[in-house]
């Protein structure tokens, strides 16, 4: 499934319970949902593999259930981010050659692959974060996410890390919490995303070829509408521009997510002039609450 010329967008999961008897039959087995996710998307964000080691079987069980142009993207794996010290270095960068020697074979549907650091890796660690930058070796795109606060404090510490991204061809991971921190936590979902997704300035700066936008959506869909038509004009620039970037949608429960895909398509749609949407979902059960 192409999308916009060179876009690519998906979901944080392919399965949620709350999808079923919507995007899914109610019939279907775990065994085929991403089969059926890949209908709608070209992507999805892999977490589990930040948590835990993945078989190869389970990896080529995926790989197998979606077209050739579909694109995973895996979080490489805590043990290499939130372990990360100049003692600890050698055995982080060894871990990560096992991780991409693991998905090499399956690089051809191989999209970004996303290295989270936790907020305790400071500027200061900038050049062990380099260093891992640098042993990354599969062909395929890697990005960098920090949640330091010194990142993004348009000083000469963000300015350092922007400089190592763009030597090291890696793109930052750009994360918009900005919607779900946009009204007070009235329910248990934004309670809960409010008090596990960071509160980190948004800055949609390219340092690469393919930039990663994670964006946190409100529940409330219409309340992200502003939020939207920002990314869209900007994700149209950066198309335009020869880039090919990969969007992320969450929410605070997921439920609608696929809807804030679906809304960002047509409105870069609508800046490009196009009119055939490629994200085309079921009706909502509850349609009324769409905008």
């Amino acid at each position: 499934m192409a999308l916009i010329g060179n876009f690519y967008v998906g979901m944080a999961q392919w399965n949620h319970p709350d999808w079923m008897g919507w995007l899914y039959s109610n019939s279907s087995g775990r065994s085929t949902r991403l089969e059926e996710y890949a209908r709608f998307f070209n992507s999805v964000e892999v977490g589990s593999s930040f948590y835990t080691d993945l078989t190869d079987h389970t990896i080529r069980q995926w790989y197998e259930q979606v077209p050739e142009d579909f694109r995973f993207s895996f979080k490489v794996p805590q043990t290499v981010t939130h372990h990360l010290s100049a003692q600890n270095l050698q055995a982080c960068c060894e871990k990560l050659d096992a991780f991409c020697h693991q998905l090499n074979a399956f690089k051809d549907k191989i999209g970004v692959s996303m290295m989270q650091f936790p907020a305790t890796v400071a500027p200061d660690q900038l050049a062990l974060i380099a260093r891992l930058c640098e042993s990354w070796t599969l062909d395929t795109p890697l990005s960098i996410e920090v949640r330091h606060p010194y990142f993004f404090n348009k000083g000469e510490e963000e300015s350092a890390f922007l400089r190592m991204l763009a030597e090291k061809e890696r793109n930052r991971v750009i994360m918009d919490s900005r919607p779900v921190f946009s009204t007070e936590a009235y329910c248990e979902s934004l309670l809960d995303a409010q008090a596990k997704k960071p509160r980190v300035p948004c800055h949609p700066v390219v340092t690469a070829e393919h930039p990663v936008v994670r964006y946190i959506g409100h529940p409330n869909l219409p309340l992200n509408e502003v939020y939207l038509t920002q990314w869209a004009q900007k994700l149209c620039a950066w198309i335009q521009q020869g880039h090919t970037p990969y969007v992320f949608v969450h929410s605070s429960d997921n439920i609608k997510a696929p809807l804030l895909a679906q809304t960002l398509e047509a409105k870069i749609l609508t800046l490009l002039g196009a009119t055939t949407p490629s994200i085309v979902l079921p009706v909502f059960p509850e349609q009324e609450m769409l905008f």
